[in-house]
């Protein structure tokens, strides 16, 4: 035992010693922290708040086996048979039904067929219906229905399942003997209106209550000793491959990197016979071509990203800081890129919230983030003190005192906590810049005033320019409190920012912080990717232009906008003049060429011409920091158009297969509802409601024809224009005629063409700009439009300028012309000061083009809208007054 314990001081010493060796493989420490305290994160927290975890019952019938066909009974069942099942509930929350059923549908059958599942109170009020696909039933065996509600035992439910008139599928409901089920739920069974005493329908119940506070507190001890067990063990394997393998990490890494592209090469072969050769996914010979193409671009990826090598392996240099001081700042700096990660999928549900209290609670999380990722910005010196402990310890009590206010209701209830949070959050932020500021101040008596009105001085006279744009800033936020009516989120585009002005600031702090709020939208794009890719498929239909995770398609356009100008001030920060422009950036043309293919997904003008914009400025600047020569900025855009045509046949394939697998796809109410040209749960991976390669171009170039070029091919681009206002329906078999004019899926928030505007390529959007010109006066207004020729007030005016003129009176509107323009000098002046050793300079620049192009046609001044966030965020960062050579 003895000496298992030197054993374990050894590999202590041998991590956390201010050695050399140590302090080279800090950072690789601290990843192994990392990846053990957010695992632990993660389960702490389905334990609760969240609820994930819970206390299961199951009543399941003792004599029916699904696979026995013995052990039940049950005549074919269609839309005139009726049966209705009444039970007992035994528990008071029913969490899933489980009802057995048998479905088989001919492999001929094109049709959508679905069964209706409903739930009775006693008095024969529906209180829960879900409708489930008969395929997902045919394949199961079983109709799976999730109430999850409330219900009351000693009292009479009943239940059913609607087969439509129109159904053609062969339906089998069993039922079994209720005593030898044995089950206290089952009683009276009604068969076509006949008492049957004797039968039950064969169903699995499953209950669920909370964890009570002791069960929650051991397993979250549990949860916490495996992570202490586990960040152990990982320490002795680390401690042990130095010390006896390091000398083979050479072999080891080649082994690696052969088994892993064998692995995916075996993967993509798999693949390809069973998309391409087989043709599981349906499709034409275009299809099948993507497909292939797209499989051997991933592969290419996977085999790039491996063989590049990389520098946590193998550390480039030594570092100067001490051990813990290292791992702090690493902990530091991915605290502080989760946040915004988090924060930024906080916006996107924010902007895709159907409700306000959804705009409510995504306000609050991003408060909460916001308030986390600012205090990152200070050294765990500054903020790891009493008066933090003690804040927090108040905090948690008046929580629980204002929670109370909020009742039973769980919405108030939700609100209430993140009140809660924003508060404890934002104090712990300014109590930790008011006394960072007394300790830096040096005078602890009244001189402390004197002195920082000293220190101000002196930056005002040092960097006039900055003053200057700092007061057109104050000036341009007192004219929107002055007409701002009942807006509140004037205040929360301000004043939290306001915070980032106090934080401790040099160069390479401003750096560090903008590194981590760049990683932050990659990581909510890798987020919100991975949704996509799960619940979010691309509808041959009425949404052909892929939405990703939001309702319309000019969301999707401004985030992608966002995130392409994160991951090109990366790549191109980073390739600055180096030879090998591919090896080198590997990753960050990777991600390049999926938000690329996520943009030309979306057909969103707004976003094509942010991206050209962006692009062509981006490349004029980084030529004249890095002094380019024109034959290398061809190269460079060469390898970038390449990797982006390339890899779009990737991301088509990966939207059109993965979704499709999955099968479990996620509809907003915001939507339109149709299970005729909607793919919905169940559905084949060859369904035909899914985009193929031919109509994805073929809608793609229609967007861009004129009235003038329709002449030449009358026939289809009139179905394209008929498509684009909605007059024609997809019904499952072919095309119907149905007018549908007044309905409109063009995703950019544009209504129905009229004749005489198929010609304005801004979609009416001119006509609106003039209306909202019309009426923009010295007072603002406190409603966001005013009314079109049809009397229906405007939902925003497409251009963040005129709709801030509109809102906040002439004056305000001039005002944020000139601090855009303000700020975007700023930004070229802060890339053409630092660009050549700070690659991550050019993000502010970026981001400014993004919210200014964006700006132009559609409403992005909002501390909510991603876009909008990062304009506002980044004119805090130009108005810091640290010199060039700090």
């Amino acid at each position: 035992m003895d000496s298992f314990f030197h054993y374990i001081n050894d590999v202590i010493f041998y991590t956390f010693s201010d050695s050399e060796h140590a302090r080279i493989q800090a950072k690789r420490n601290a990843a192994v922290q990392i990846v053990v305290a957010t695992a632990a994160f993660i389960l702490l927290m389905r334990v609760f708040p969240m609820g994930v975890v819970k206390n299961h019952t199951l009543s399941k019938q003792q004599a029916y086996k699904k696979t026995t066909e013995t052990a039940f009974s049950g005549d074919s069942f269609t839309a005139e048979d009726k049966k209705l099942q009444m039970l007992f509930f035994s528990e008071t929350h029913i969490e899933q039904i489980t009802l057995y059923m048998q479905c088989v549908i001919s492999s001929e059958q094109s049709g959508q067929e679905s069964v209706l599942f409903r739930l009775y109170d006693e008095n024969f009020s529906c209180i829960y219906e879900e409708e489930e696909n008969s395929r997902t039933i045919e394949k199961n065996g079983y109709l799976n229905a999730e109430p999850d509600m409330d219900v009351e035992t000693g009292k009479a439910y009943y239940y059913e399942i609607v087969i439509s008139d129109e159904s053609r599928a062969g339906y089998t409901l069993p039922v079994a003997d209720r005593k030898l089920l044995a089950q206290e739920e089952n009683s009276t069974l009604y068969i076509d209106g006949i008492i049957n005493e004797e039968l039950s329908l064969v169903a699995d119940f499953d209950y669920t209550r909370p964890l009570s506070a002791v069960q929650i507190v051991l397993l979250y001890a549990l949860i916490l000793a495996g992570a202490v067990f586990l960040y152990f063990f990982l320490l002795i394997a680390v401690y042990w491959y130095d010390g006896q393998m390091a000398y083979y990490s050479g072999q080891i890494s080649r082994y690696f990197r052969f088994g892993m592209s064998a692995a995916g090469g075996l993967a993509v072969i798999a693949l390809f016979v069973y998309a391409v050769v087989l043709g599981h996914f349906g499709g034409e010979v275009w299809d099948k071509l993507f497909f292939s193409i797209g499989m051997i671009a991933a592969w290419g990826w996977l085999a790039g990203m491996l063989w590049r090598g990389t520098r946590i392996i193998r550390p480039a240099q030594q570092s100067k800081l001490p051990v813990s001081s290292k791992i702090c700042l690493v902990w530091r700096n991915y605290i502080q890129t989760v946040c915004f990660g988090l924060l930024f999928c906080a916006l996107c549900q924010y902007v895709n919230a159907d409700r306000d209290f959804y705009h409510y609670t995504n306000t609050r999380w991003m408060l909460i983030f916001l308030a986390a990722a600012l205090l990152m910005n200070y050294s765990e010196k500054q903020f790891v003190n009493k008066f933090s402990a003690i804040w927090l310890a108040l905090g948690l009590v008046g929580s629980v005192f204002y929670c109370k206010t909020a009742g039973t209701d769980e919405n108030k209830l939700l609100l209430a906590r993140l009140t809660c949070g924003v508060v404890a959050a934002w104090g712990l932020l300014a109590l930790n810049i008011l006394f960072v500021l007394v300790r830096t101040s040096a005078v602890y008596d009244q001189k402390l005033l004197h002195n920082i009105g000293k220190k101000i001085s002196r930056q005002v006279s040092a960097h006039k320019q900055q003053t200057v744009y700092l007061v057109l800033w104050g000036v341009f936020s007192l004219l929107m409190y002055a007409n701002r009516y009942e807006k509140v989120w004037v205040f929360t585009a301000t004043l939290p920012f306001l915070a980032f002005l106090f934080a401790p600031d040099t160069l390479l702090v401003r750096c560090r912080f903008l590194r981590n709020f760049n990683n932050g939208i990659l990581l909510s794009f890798a987020l919100v990717t991975m949704f996509c890719l799960e619940h979010r498929p691309h509808h041959y239909w009425m949404l052909y232009r892929y939405g990703g995770m939001f309702h319309t398609v000019a969301c999707t356009g401004m985030y992608l906008a966002v995130v392409l100008g994160a991951v090109l001030a990366k790549l191109y920060g980073k390739l600055k003049t180096r030879k090998n422009i591919l090896v080198f950036c590997l990753p960050e043309y990777f991600v390049t060429a999926c938000v690329v293919g996520f943009i030309v997904l979306t057909m969103s003008r707004t976003a094509f011409l942010t991206s050209a914009v962006t692009v062509a400025v981006l490349v004029v600047l980084t030529a004249v920091i890095y002094h380019k020569s024109f034959r290398r900025i061809v190269s460079e855009l060469g390898v970038l158009a390449m990797v982006c045509l390339v890899s779009f046949p990737m991301v088509f394939t990966a939207v059109r297969m993965v979704p499709a697998v999955v099968n479990e796809p996620v509809r907003y109410d915001l939507e339109f509802q149709d299970r005729s040209f909607m793919v919905y749960e169940g559905d084949p991976i060859d369904s035909d409601k899914y985009m193929t390669v031919s109509r994805f171009f073929s809608t793609l170039f229609g967007r861009f024809r004129s009235e003038g070029e329709e002449e030449a091919d009358a026939g289809q681009i009139e179905r394209i224009w008929l498509e684009e206002t909605g007059e024609l329906v997809y019904t499952g078999d072919g095309l119907a005629g149905i007018n549908r004019s007044q309905f409109s899926m063009e995703g950019d928030g544009e209504s129905s063409l009229e004749d005489g505007e198929k010609n304005d390529i801004s979609n009416g959007r001119f006509a609106i700009f003039g209306d909202y010109i019309k009426e923009i006066g010295f007072q603002g207004h406190p409603w966001m439009g005013p009314e079109d020729k049809n009397g229906n007030e405007y939902a925003h005016a497409h251009n963040s300028f005129i709709q801030v003129a509109y809102n906040f009176g002439v004056i305000a509107g001039i005002a944020f012309i000139i601090l855009y323009a303000l700020t975007l000098w700023r930004s070229v002046q802060f890339a053409l000061d630092h660009g050549k050793k700070y690659n991550i300079v050019l993000t502010p620049f970026v981001l400014v083009v993004v919210f200014g192009f964006v700006s132009l046609t559609e409403w992005a001044y909002h501390p909510c809208i991603p876009v909008g966030f990062s304009f506002i965020l980044m004119q805090m960062v130009l108005m810091r007054t640290s010199t060039q050579g700090r």
